[in-house]
């Protein structure tokens, strides 16, 4: 019988980034972050109307496309 990961630990490992995050993930600065989700080149959403959050699907999609870092 295989092992089953809890989908909790599962869920929270693909947590969307922060820019602050994003930024420490990719060695650049949280402003050049936000410079692309300004310009469009990256899509992020807000959590309650303030957060800033960007979906793994899309740092995957950029990466892929080479984007700038």
């Amino acid at each position: 019988m295989p092992l089953r990961v809890p989908s909790m630990i599962v869920a929270d490992e693909r947590r969307p980034f922060s820019p602050k995050t994003l930024a420490e993930h990719w060695e650049c600065s949280e402003r050049h972050v936000r410079n692309l989700i300004a310009r469009g080149e990256i899509r992020a959403f807000r959590l309650g109307g303030k957060l800033l959050r960007i979906a793994w699907d899309e740092v995957d999609r950029f990466e892929r496309e080479g984007g700038s870092k």
